[in-house]
């Protein structure tokens, strides 16, 4: 019996391959317009990479961005299981997907992607470590994305860097997958390594700060 055909999958797209789009994508908007969904279709397979990279910006300072952290991590968590199921391409309602921004914001969104692929080419060589990123792979670097966004959404009271540790989990992870970086892998597995253990202590420290505030509580009342 003939071994069985295996499906052909479109491979995702590497950063120069969406600098190529975003700017035919400027092009597009200046001429007559696009959608959010025409540009996502422009973009290709594996714009999910891409967005997820350029939605990590806002939660990578360190500050933490309270409830949008909750609601952006859960959205990173989705994207994450999308990609380990194999789909590469941001999914949206069709409300959105027909939504047409105006030339301008098409123009500033362009220029400032072209702007950070173009400064991540700098930082990151292509097909470096390449056993690395062979061992990650897409599944590895989606588990990533996931638990990034898992940690990001976790609600602690007012911790500094609580949201950028995990978000820069998420960061390299698609730095690595864009540029077959496996560098950017191994940073993506150590800010994940930081950020359980700072995790960990917070936790801890609270933790012992309330045991020794009930303490003195009921010392208190004893009195």
């Amino acid at each position: 019996m003939p071994p069985l055909p295996t499906p052909h999958r479109t491979p995702s797209a590497t950063a120069s391959d969406f600098i190529q789009a975003l700017r035919a994508s400027a092009l597009a908007a200046r001429s007559g317009g696009q959608t959010i969904g025409e540009f996502l279709d422009r973009l290709g397979n594996g714009n999910a990479w891409l967005m997820s990279l350029i939605l990590t910006l806002p939660f990578i300072q360190p500050l933490p961005t309270g409830p949008m952290a909750t609601f952006g991590g859960l959205a990173f968590a989705g994207i994450g299981w999308r990609l380990r199921r194999g789909d590469e391409s941001v999914w949206l309602p069709g409300r959105i997907r027909s939504t047409r921004p105006g030339p301008s914001t098409w123009n500033a969104f362009s220029g400032f992607g072209c702007a950070l692929l173009r400064l991540l080419g700098r930082v990151s060589r292509p097909d470096r470590m390449v056993c690395l990123v062979e061992w990650v792979g897409r599944r590895g670097a989606a588990w990533l994305i996931l638990v990034g966004g898992l940690l990001v959404a976790v609600p602690f009271l007012v911790v500094p860097l609580q949201n950028s540790l995990p978000a820069l989990i998420i960061f390299f992870a698609c730095v690595g997958r864009l540029q077959r970086d496996g560098a950017m892998y191994l940073l993506a597995l150590l800010s994940l390594a930081v950020t359980l253990v700072y995790f960990a202590l917070v936790t801890w420290v609270m933790f012992f700060a309330a045991e020794h505030s009930w303490q003195w509580f009921r010392q208190w009342l004893g009195r």
